[in-house]
C-alpha cells in the first residue's frame, strides 16, 4: 500500500491555478493546526490574472457518526462562488468566505478552490 500525500491549509499560501492542476486546488484542514473556534476565515486579498468570472470554494464535510457501511453518504459539501473583481483582487475589494468547523457531527476536512474562467490566476489566501 502506498502512502498518500496530502496538503494541508496553511495560515498565509500564494495559490497558482493554472493549466497544469486544472485550475483547482485541495487543502486538508487540520482544526488542531489553528486557534479558531467555530469558524474558519478565507481571505483573497490578491491576485495576478484578469478576466475569470469566480472563485468556487467546496468546503467538505465528514460525518463522524456514520459508518462505513456500502452507499451510505458520509460526505456533505457546501459550495461558494465569490464573485471575482474586473481588475483583480486588491486589499480594497478583497473577498472572503467564513465555513463553519462543525455542525452536527459533521466536520470540516477538506476545501477546494477553484477558478472560473480558466485564466492563469495567482491568489494570496490568508486564514483567520
Amino acid at each position: 500500500m502506498k502512502a498518500v500525500k496530502r496538503n494541508f491549509l496553511v495560515v498565509e499560501e500564494s495559490i497558482r491555478l493554472n493549466e497544469i492542476n486544472n485550475f483547482q486546488i485541495s487543502r486538508y484542514f487540520n482544526p488542531s493546526d489553528f486557534n479558531l473556534e467555530d469558524k474558519l476565515n478565507l481571505h483573497f486579498d490578491y491576485s495576478e490574472g484578469i478576466g475569470a468570472k469566480y472563485i468556487r470554494i467546496l468546503a467538505v464535510y465528514i460525518d463522524t457518526s456514520k459508518s462505513l457501511e456500502p452507499y451510505e453518504g458520509i460526505e456533505y459539501t457546501e459550495e461558494f462562488k465569490l464573485p471575482f473583481p474586473v481588475g483583480g483582487i486588491t486589499k480594497k475589494n478583497e473577498l472572503s468566505v467564513s465555513l463553519k468547523l462543525k455542525e452536527d457531527s459533521k466536520l470540516l476536512w477538506k476545501i477546494g478552490i477553484q477558478i472560473r474562467h480558466e485564466i492563469n490566476t495567482l491568489i494570496h489566501l490568508t486564514i483567520s
